[in-house]
């Protein structure tokens, strides 16, 4: 009877010592899948972290610069504006000026007519030389020069003027097409660059959960273990 108690107690231990022993392989196990899964994290936080300082620096720098194009483009949109509202008066004053030419009903010979057409042409020359001075608008200083020259010498000079003038304007324009097109583009690399960026905290949000779920849980196997 003896013998059959030892030998119980004994089968006991053993199976007691074996569901320890598989319970800690099975501690260890799960330590080292533990640290596996958060050096991977870890890894994964340290280049997305990286990336992240990357995209913030050339956020920083997108920003910088289209900060300072933008800025320049408000700058340059109001003083093409008041260009074209100057260069619109100037027009508008020729195309009243040169309108009765083919009509001569005011009493005026054809020469009078001319001469009072020219004395308005130049008043007009004065107009946007005066505001080309003012505002600092070079294109337009030269402008009104090349119209002086014109209505002093040419044959036709009201035709000239006429061709400069939208010479001018189409000009403008075209400078205001690419500069809106550059801003567009402007306004894209931000967006998209912004968008990395956020993408990128998100992750990193993600990943620091992660290890901490990991340190957490190595921490508790380890306890396991010891007890």
């Amino acid at each position: 009877a003896a013998l059959h108690e030892f030998e119980m107690l004994k089968q006991s231990l053993e199976d007691k010592t074996k569901y320890e022993t598989k319970e800690l392989d099975e501690a260890k196990t799960g330590i080292a899948a533990s640290n596996e899964k958060k050096a991977t994290a870890e890894g994964d936080l340290e280049v997305t972290t990286k990336n992240l300082d990357e995209d913030v620096n050339a956020l920083s720098e997108l920003h910088h610069e289209c900060l300072s194009k933008a800025q320049d483009y408000e700058a340059e949109t109001k003083s093409r504006g008041e260009e074209l509202t100057a260069i619109a008066t100037a027009k508008k004053v020729i195309q009243e000026s040169t309108s009765g030419a083919a009509d001569l009903s005011y009493g005026f010979s054809q020469a009078s007519f001319l001469q009072r057409s020219q004395s308005r042409g130049l008043q007009v020359v004065r107009f946007l030389r005066e505001f080309a001075r003012q505002k600092h608008f070079p294109a337009l200083a030269q402008l009104s020069m090349r119209m002086d020259a014109a209505i002093r010498a040419s044959d036709d000079p009201f035709a000239k003027v006429k061709g400069l003038i939208q010479d001018m304007i189409e000009t403008l324009e075209k400078e205001a097409e690419a500069d809106a097109t550059e801003k567009a583009f402007c306004d894209k690399e931000l967006a998209e660059t912004n968008a990395k960026k956020d993408a990128k905290t998100t992750e990193i949000k993600k990943l620091s959960t992660k290890i901490d779920q990991m340190t957490s849980r190595t921490a508790q196997l380890k306890e396991e273990v010891a007890e």
